[in-house]
């Protein structure tokens, strides 16, 4: 991209959407902490100062990748949702799997929207709210689940942080020690087990 165009781009305000792609794709090749406004700009074509006049720094570009990710991973997690069904038990088990397998394809992206460059969440008022839509979609299928009568009336916001917290915790091992599902651990048996047990644990008593 020439910088006059680029700078066209600019001035019709499409640049911060060109930073936006910009940086996402940099980030299937590096972690985030070693990306660099100044670098995005330059493969851009524009100058290394116009990126501030949408993102005041590293940080609020952090945030604004890692919402557009809770964006995507939101739409997998409810087209999974849809394609189970009705049933909540399948839902659940259609979610986790999509969950797990974002993080294994956008594994830097991942680790971005979790992890400390852009906690406390409640600095941003968008990435705060798309991540909480994130966890009420969980919450929703628990609800679902106890309306049918597979899951025990209770504390839905603890139930489905312990449902989540498994399943996150696969999904980071996937980032983190890949090898264990190459070598040793069947990853997809290893999801649907690991939520028969929690459902096992969270059923109503006789059912």
């Amino acid at each position: 991209m020439n910088k006059a165009l680029s700078e066209r781009a600019y001035h019709h305000g499409n640049l911060r959407e060109a930073l936006l792609e910009q940086a996402v794709s940099a980030l299937e090749l590096m972690p985030a902490e070693q990306l660099s406004l100044r670098a995005i700009a330059r493969s851009l074509g524009v100058s290394q100062t116009a990126p501030y006049r949408h993102f005041n720094g590293k940080e609020a570009l952090f945030a604004a990748i890692a919402t557009r990710g809770y964006r995507t991973l939101l739409a997998s997690l409810e087209a999974a949702r849809r394609t189970a069904g009705p049933d909540a038990i399948a839902q659940l088990h259609a979610v986790a799997r999509a969950y797990v397998d974002f993080a294994a394809q956008q594994k830097q992206l991942f680790k971005l929207m979790f992890g400390p460059l852009v906690q406390p969440s409640e600095t941003y008022p968008e990435l705060r709210e798309v991540s909480r839509e994130t966890l009420l979609l969980v919450q929703s299928i628990m609800r679902d689940g106890v309306e049918q009568g597979v899951i025990q009336d209770g504390d839905l916001i603890n139930l489905s942080n312990s449902a989540w917290g498994g399943i996150h915790g696969l999904a980071t091992l996937t980032i983190d020690a890949p090898e264990l599902f190459r070598r040793h651990i069947d990853l997809m048996r290893q999801i649907d087990l690991s939520l028969e047990i929690f459902i096992r644990g969270v059923r109503p008593i006789g059912v």
